[in-house]
Formats: C-alpha cells, structure tokens, sequence
C-alpha cells in the first residue's frame, strides 16, 4: 500500500519507522538541536548538554577517535587556560560560572554531536533531519511574514526583530541539499524535482531573513564543500569570482546614498555597506546611538585591548573577567557597562586566554580546515572531509563578527560532532583509542 503513496510522503514515513527504532538517540540529537537555536535560556542548553554528556560517558565500551580528539583537544587547553588564570584574580563566581558556560558548551555540543552520530545507526538521519526540521522552519518563517501585520509598511529590522533573524538549521539544510544533487552518497528525496522544490522553499525563506551572517555562511560552506577551498587553478578561478562580485557589490554600495533611516532593501544594504566599519573602525560618539551601533563590534574589541596590561596579553585575565565599556551601554533596560560575552570572538578569547588562548583557537580552526586536503579512505561518493574543512573556515570568518564557535546560538559544533562521526565510519583503518570506558 505504502509503494502508492507519493514518494515524498513515502520517503517521510519511512523516515519516521528508522527513527522510532532508535528513537531515544534521534530524540535527544533532534532536541538538542532545536534547542541550539531556540533554547528558551542558554542554561538550559548546557545543562542538557552536560547530562547528555554524563550519560554517554558512562556507557561501556564507548571509544572516539584519535582524529576526533584531536580535533577537541584544543577546545579543552582553551577552557583550561581561562579556568587556571581565575584561580589569580578575585572575580565574582557568578561571572566566572557565566565564563564556564561559554567556553564548555562548544566542547559538549561536539562530543554529544560525535557520541550521538556514532549511536545511530541510519547513516541518513543527519541530512534527512536538517532538511525535515529546515523545511519546517522556513514554511513557518514565511508564513509569519506573510501574514504579519502591516507588512509593506513595516522596517526589514522590525520585521526580522518579530519573524527572526537567522535559522543556521535552515542554512545547513540548503547546503546538505545542494551536496545531495551532486553526491550520490547523500539521499535525502527519492526524487530530484521534490528536492528542487524544497530547496526552492528554503532559498525564500533565506533571503527573507535579510541576515548578513547567513549570506556570509552560505558562500564559505558551499565553496568548502564542493572542495574550492582547497588551491588549484579550479579553485582560484571560482574564488577569483566571488571575490569579483564581493568587491562589484561594494563598489555600487559605496557609490549610491544609502542612509540608516532608509526602508525596504534600502536598509538591508546599508547594514551591508557599514559591515566593515562595524567590525574594525572602533571611532563611536556616545550620545549618538546609531552612530555607536553601527561601530559596536570594533568598539567592543578594542575597549577589551586597551584594557590588557603585562602578562595579560600572554595569558589573557581568565574566566570571570568583564571588560569596562566606560559608559552604561543600552543593551537592556537598565543598561550594562561590563560585559563578559564579545561578538568579536578573536578579542574575547585574547581578553580571557591571551595569545596562547588565540594561537590555540587558530590552531582548531586550522586543523579543521586541513581535512580538505585528506585523501578519502572509502566512500567517495560522500565528501565528508570538505564538510568537516567547512566548518572551520566558517568558523574562522565568523568568529569575527558573531563569536564563532563561542555564539550562544550555534550548532556548528554540534553538527561538526556528527560529521567527525561519520568520518570515523568512512575510514578503512580502525584507528580508535578508547579515550573513556566506564569502569
């Protein structure tokens, strides 16, 4: 009976028996993983992570890679770097927890990611689930912007304020789609044409968002994947290209009037032209906030800089450490002057860790990338290594501008876990060490 239905529907109910046969690991991945992004507080994604972890760690025979411990190793040098260095300054325990929680959530989203992926056994579980739950998400962003109040009189800013300002699973579902229409190896629909028509679905909703970030990701992880991040001639010319067009845009925002006040697309672009300012030129006029927003990153960063004495800039000033605005900024209601949690990520890993803390971080993200130049054991048809390299070159530009690895919002991670996973199962040799075995 089931082989009359439409294959989409057929390709959802089958997804649905695989995933009731495992059900306890596909539920935990599929809630973590929604609650990445729409955890109703940040603490509640970390204790979920850290029971997560507990439980994994106490089951019997459970070994990781040494690829993969590798790849972890330096997330835990820089958590413990930051903790040692508290232990010599007198900080408030709260702030050196709230430092804890930032820094030990990108280690327990990639090991449970890695643990999860390695207990289910449906090799197509990741893919079908980010474009299942993308899919999802998107059809709901567009209907909230379709049916929001006043629509063609609204900001994009207000609009994104209520509707949502980026979905990462949505991006990550684009890309897996994309692989799927090239590599064999990824089946995500039965049928070409309904992958069409959901990429179709995903790109509005993406566009939609009007999110910088998103549009930023979208070209590091395609070209990653498709392996034009790794030098050749293929390679440079496809750059060579992007880089046009990046510079072509720039070129045309800087020669037009764009102003902060402006509506529709008009302001989407302004974000776009002041991007660069907003991350390096750190010059902002207090009583004018548009003028400090539109400077926030770099000044956040280089208020951090400036306040790094001595061995500071060795070691950083640990977990715990707030940097001094000089003024009580507007981020909330009552307004903040110290902060812990910097969108320039680079500037507050140096703030907590130092320059060893960000040669450490550059090194993990190095080391990600370096996947792309790993010949494939097996499966050829599936490019695990561009999939693992994309991520750290996303990392590496976003670390810039929203935090990277250390966003509060993130399942790069998470789903980066999940690919380690899925390359330990792609190698011939069994190069495994049990890193932990319950006694």
């Amino acid at each position: 009976m089931l082989t009359h239905l439409n294959p989409f529907i057929l390709n959802i109910v089958e997804t649905m028996i695989s995933f009731f046969s495992q059900w306890k690991y596909k539920a935990l991945f599929v809630i973590l993983l929604i609650s990445a992004i729409k955890s109703p507080s940040f603490e509640f994604l970390i204790v979920l992570a850290f029971l997560s972890a507990v439980f994994f760690l106490n089951q019997r025979k459970q070994k990781i890679s040494t690829d993969f411990f590798n790849a972890l190793f330096p997330l835990i040098i820089l958590f413990g770097l930051g903790l040692f260095i508290s232990f010599f300054h007198s900080y408030a325990i709260v702030d050196i927890f709230r430092d804890i929680s930032y820094f030990i959530k990108p280690i327990l989203l990639f090991f449970v990611g890695y643990a999860l992926m390695h207990s289910i056994k449906d090799s197509g579980f990741i893919f079908k689930i980010f474009v299942y739950l993308g899919l999802f998400f998107a059809v709901w962003h567009i209907f909230d912007i379709l049916t929001y109040p006043k629509l063609f009189e609204t900001s994009i800013n207000t609009l994104r304020n209520n509707t949502g300002l980026s979905n990462d699973i949505e991006l990550i579902a684009m890309i897996f789609l994309f692989l799927s229409l090239k590599f064999s190896g990824i089946q995500i629909f039965k049928r070409k044409q309904t992958s069409y028509w959901v990429l179709s679905l995903l790109t509005v909703s993406f566009i939609l968002y009007f999110s910088r970030t998103m549009w930023l990701a979208i070209f590091l992880l395609l070209l990653t994947t498709f392996g034009y991040a790794k030098l050749s001639s293929k390679a440079l010319k496809y750059i060579g290209i992007v880089l046009i067009i990046f510079i072509s845009f720039y070129v045309y925002l800087y020669s037009v009037e764009i102003k902060r006040t402006d509506e529709g697309i008009s302001a989407f672009l302004y974000k776009m032209k002041i991007a660069p300012a907003e991350i390096f030129l750190s010059k902002v006029n207090f009583k004018n906030h548009a003028n400090l927003w539109d400077h926030w990153r770099a000044y956040e960063a280089k208020t951090a800089f400036d306040q790094m004495k001595g061995f500071q800039h060795i070691t950083g000033r640990g977990f715990g450490s707030l940097v001094d605005l000089q003024f009580k900024a507007p981020l909330n209601e009552k307004g903040m002057r110290y902060i812990s949690h910097l969108h320039n990520g680079y500037a507050m890993i140096y703030y907590k860790t130092g320059i060893i803390g960000l040669i450490v971080y550059l090194l993990f993200v190095l080391n990600l990338y370096l996947f792309t130049f790993y010949k494939q054991n097996t499966n050829q048809k599936f490019p695990i290594n561009n999939l693992i390299a994309s991520v750290g070159v996303y990392l590496f530009f976003s670390t810039l501008i929203i935090s990277g690895a250390y966003n509060l919002e993130e399942i790069y991670l998470f789903t980066l876990g999940g690919f380690f996973a899925f390359y330990d199962k792609n190698k011939k040799s069994e190069n495994q060490v049990s890193i932990w075995q319950a006694p």
